[in-house]
């Protein structure tokens, strides 16, 4: 084909050139998608061409969204009827219409989504013949990630076109995909017998369906199709246009921007277009609208030699491109932060037009959120899914625990799984239980067993809604997903107070998403329940795009996202950051196991060859990224750190220009906000060598205080009120008067404000460590033993430890190896081995001073004279202080309430009480209460519950200080006296 170049000044004349096959091939920002707007306001308002009669096509539903408004925008009359879609939306439509009369179908069969794809796959692996599949990929044959390959493979394969006999005599060359042509043939006899059909198969189902004359008759009533981003379409969709078109197709193409291959874009397309669509025309855009001449002679130097680069002009205007590299990721994404920051306040840009384009989301996106986070500048976070939302997961926990709660739902992972799921619940926005309420109800479960929706009508009336979804899981498993959420929307009236809450709009926006999304599925998938669907989302990744955004779309925010995802858009100021090798360029030789780019035609075997397209497809990659910005690009990589000798910035930053780059200068840049102010200042102020009267001035500048309000810095605040904070009526216990008389300002933080008393591991040590003597001791009363054994206490710990969570792998393994050297420690040298226990996990009440006081006894036993003693057991190998046991509030406590309880005083005389320490460093190992000062340590109570009462909290020294959390606002310590205005 000969090639004709079109200038701005031509354009009104090419976009009425509308006969005959046309490929037009363009550079970044040459005006593609207004060129196709135009020529489809021409066909309509000029030459009276029906909207039904003109079809247009592009690779992306977001690149269909945008191609229908820039038609919108410009055809004067109306484009009702005109269809404007993706490939597989047209595949799908045809289908719909004509696949009973092409394909002899009934109706339509269900769309797969990806997920599901896999997850058939994963179901047909799960029962084949290992034996027919080669050895290395035998034992892989259950596993996720295999599925995920075959899946992929199937799909290519179809996108290809290729016939059974045809991938037979593939399959027959690579030992390695042996087994996978007669398990495509199984696969596809399952989704017909299932009534279900893939997106590779929907492709090329219409194919087949056109291959008759009937339907393709009926179909060529397109007397006009034009096709945006064409290099990116597949065989099949080639194949699709050939089979449509009537003669008079448009492509658009930049075939420097085919990024796509590994879904299976066949850049040959381009190439082949004259021939395939004989005859056809060449045309060439020359003028780029964007892209000014630094940015687009640096991406034309990074795809240096490629035949099909189109000769463009440079936009009118001044633009930057600039390349640095850093000694280490987080100072690359400080500074990215800060000229974000500084390009806004500036330059006046707003953070929409600017965007951090990135080869993979997981390394450098965390970092930089964080970055940006701190300089509070909108943003996503990285990998935010409508499905990660706080408030859909809430929904998603109370389906799963519907399951879990209900029949089959009964093995122990399951089981702690439960009472994980229920913590959240409970501690969350839904009924915000105080910590000690939740660890309450917690514990009675595993000490009791009982169904979850028992426990929760017994004993939180509020709750009992939601005891009824959990016992009765068929609204979350015989329901479409849809009618699962909504049936759970009306039943739990929580929801109703969250809803009203104002602060909680963005909730409000996400569970509308949700239910957008869940309609959407059960017009696709009638069958798929909500716990399907809940499956799906936390094991396949999936994410059904809903219509209404739970974001705020008011909301001026940059861009974060990954050099593929930037197709198509355009910013004032692109940043391509952690661009480093290995990275980018990935030219990784096992990003998939099984190839399925040598599916193409195209494609080379030879490996040499193979690794040098995936560098050509990364060159235009970058160049794709580059020319994504109108007035100023900026590439950023780190250097290797000592302990990554092989790490290098990417090989594209010295193609982009001759100058070595080097670190940015940042601080010769004027400072544009208070803390860039503050820290010049204080740069200034320590260098020797700045003039005397600069440094004066600096240091009499952050002398006053000018700069920001002192309120300003971080943790000092205006002293608020320290009234309020004590729920009515008031109900103690002794753990919580032994924190109050240790230092009632940390009391009131930890147990009143929840502050900074997260249960930690050494806690559910204690846990796990009370409940193996528990059930250990009430399985030797059972069987009328007097005491239980080690034997006993190991299998407890065997049967329960995985209920509790202690992290993985070598930390798990040395908490066990802890428990059983306390329970060898316990039993080898039983404190009293002439005892018995009568009560264990005894609740104990008492009032003391007016005030209702509970506890619980961890062991009530029978001494040999027939009084009781109370134990206490302590997993802490820091033993108290003789004295300090003496005048334990605890002990005092329950040896008081146990000489008041009746099914205590039943049993005998209690007469001791005592704390045991197994695993004490020093010799002993009980420490007990001295039984005559039980009377002073209740007037000691007394004065605590009256301090509680009045909210007096003030702090006091000792020796818990130097671990406290809250020392920085504390008034006793100097760090703390500066967490204040005063």
């Amino acid at each position: 084909m000969t090639t004709t170049r079109i200038s701005p000044a031509d354009w009104p004349e090419a976009v009425a050139d509308t006969d005959g096959h046309q490929l037009w091939v363009a550079g970044p920002g040459t005006g593609k998608t207004t060129f196709i707007a135009q020529r489809v306001a021409h066909l309509i308002d000029e030459r009276g061409i029906p909207p039904a009669e003109v079809l247009v096509l592009t690779f992306s539903r977001r690149g269909a969204s945008r191609l229908r408004r820039h038609i919108d925008q410009r055809v004067q009359t109306t484009t009702s009827g005109l269809h404007a879609s993706t490939f597989h939306s047209l595949a799908y439509r045809m289908l719909e219409a004509h696949g009973a009369v092409g394909l002899g179908w009934t109706s339509m069969p269900e769309l797969l989504t990806g997920p599901e794809q896999v997850a058939l796959v994963a179901e047909l692996l799960a029962s084949e013949d290992p034996s027919r599949w080669p050895r290395a990929f035998a034992p892989l044959l259950t596993t996720q990630t295999f599925a995920e390959e075959v899946a992929d493979f199937l799909l290519r394969s179809q996108e290809h076109l290729l016939t059974a006999a045809e991938l037979t005599v593939r399959v027959t060359t690579r030992g390695d995909w042996r087994g996978l042509d007669r398990f495509r043939a199984r696969y596809l006899a399952v989704l017909a017998e299932r009534d279900r059909i893939d997106y590779g198969t929907l492709q090329s189902a219409a194919i087949d369906a056109l291959a008759q004359d009937s339907v393709r008759s009926s179909l060529q009533t397109f007397r006009y199709i034009l096709v945006d981003e064409y290099q990116d379409t597949t065989a099949a969709q080639a194949r699709l246009l050939e089979l449509l078109s009537i003669g008079n197709l448009t492509g658009v193409a930049d075939p420097l921007q085919s990024i796509f291959s590994f879904r299976g874009a066949e850049l040959g397309n381009v190439a082949e277009f004259g021939t395939r669509f004989a005859p056809a025309r060449r045309f060439e855009l020359t003028q780029s609208f964007r892209v000014p001449a630094a940015i687009l002679d640096g991406a034309m130097a990074l795809v240096a030699g490629h035949d099909d680069a189109p000769d463009v002009t440079p936009a009118p205007g001044d633009g930057r491109l600039e390349r640095y590299v850093f000694h280490q990721q987080s100072q690359e994404a400080e500074w990215i932060a800060a000229e974000v920051e500084r390009l806004h306040l500036l330059e006046d840009i707003p953070y929409r037009n600017i965007a951090v384009l990135v080869r993979s989301k997981r390394r450098f996106l965390p970092e930089l959120s964080r970055a940006l986070g701190r300089r509070g500048i909108p943003h996503d976070s990285p990998d935010s899914r409508l499905a990660d939302h706080p408030a859909v997961r809430i929904v998603f926990d109370i389906a799963r625990a519907s399951i879990l709660e209900g029949p089959g739902g009964d093995n122990p992972g399951g089981q702690a799984e439960l009472d994980r799921i229920m913590r959240r619940l409970l501690l969350g926005p839904l009924f915000g239980l105080p910590l000690g309420q939740e660890r309450e109800l917690t514990r009675q479960r595993r000490r009791t067993g009982e169904p979850w929706s028992n426990l929760l009508r017994d004993h939180l009336p509020r709750a009992e809604a939601l005891a009824d979804l959990l016992a009765d899981p068929a609204w979350a498993v015989d329901r479409p997903a849809a009618d699962g959420f909504w049936h759970l929307w009306t039943a739990l009236p929580q929801f109703v107070d969250i809803v009203g809450d104002p602060s909680r709009d963005d909730d409000r926006r996400a569970w509308s998403s949700l239910s957008q999304a869940l309609g959407r599925q059960r017009d696709r998938d009638p069958s798929l329940h909500l716990a399907g669907y809940v499956k799906l989302a936390d094991e396949d990744d999936f994410e059904a795009t809903p219509l209404l955004s739970y974001r705020s779309g008011s909301v001026d925010q940059i861009t974060l996202t990954t050099l593929h995802q930037s197709k198509g858009l355009e910013f004032d100021v692109v940043f391509i950051a952690d661009a480093v090798e290995g990275v980018f360029p990935d030219l990784r030789r096992g990003r998939s196991l099984l190839e399925p780019r040598l599916l193409s035609r195209h494609q080379p075997a030879d490996p040499a060859e193979a690794a040098r397209l995936r560098l050509d497809e990364e060159r235009r990659l970058a160049y794709t990224a580059t020319t994504r910005a109108a007035r100023r690009v900026v590439w950023t990589a780190t250097k290797a750190g000592i302990d990554e000798a092989e790490r290098r910035p990417s090989r594209f930053l010295n193609a982009l220009g001759r100058a070595e780059p080097g670190l940015p200068d940042v601080d010769e840049r004027e400072p544009v906000t208070p803390l860039e102010a503050e820290a010049f200042l204080r740069r200034l102020l320590a260098d020797a060598t700045a003039p005397a009267g600069r440094r004066l001035a600096a240091a009499g500048v952050l002398a006053a205080g000018s700069l920001r309000d002192p309120t300003w810095f971080s943790m000092v605040r205006e002293q608020g009120s320290d009234q309020g904070i004590v729920d009515q009526p008031l109900t103690l216990s002794p753990s919580q008067a032994t924190a109050y008389d240790a230092c009632p300002r940390r009391y009131a933080f930890e147990r009143r404000l929840r502050m900074g008393a997260e249960f930690g591991r050494y806690a559910t040590f204690g846990s796990l460590i009370h409940d193996v003597l528990e059930y250990a001791e009430r399985a030797a009363i059972a069987r009328g033993d007097r005491r239980s054994t080690i034997d006993d206490a190991l299998e407890e710990l065997g049967a329960r430890f995985d209920d509790y969570d202690f992290d993985a792998g070598t930390r798990r393994r040395a908490w066990y190896r802890r428990a059983v050297k306390l329970l060898v420690d316990l039993y080898d040298n039983w404190i009293r081995p002439g005892a018995e226990a009568v009560l264990l996990e005894h609740d104990l009440h008492l009032e003391i001073g007016g005030v209702p006081w509970r506890g619980r006894a961890d062991r009530i036993e029978r001494t040999a004279d027939g009084t009781l003693r109370i134990v206490d057991y302590k997993t802490s190998s820091s033993s108290p202080a003789i004295k300090e046991a003496a005048e334990s509030i605890q002990l005092a406590f329950y040896l008081a309430a146990a000489r008041q309880d009746p099914s205590v005083q039943e049993l005998g005389e209690c007469a001791e009480a005592e704390f045991w320490y197994p695993l004490s460093k020093n010799k002993t190992k009980w420490f007990a209460l001295d039984t005559d000062r039980v009377d002073d340590v209740l007037d000691t109570m007394r004065d605590i519950a009256s301090g509680i009462a009045s909210e007096d909290w003030t702090p006091r020294l000792g020796k818990g200080c130097e671990r406290c959390a809250f020392r920085w606002v504390c008034p006793l310590w100097p760090e703390g006296q500066e967490a204040f205005v005063r």
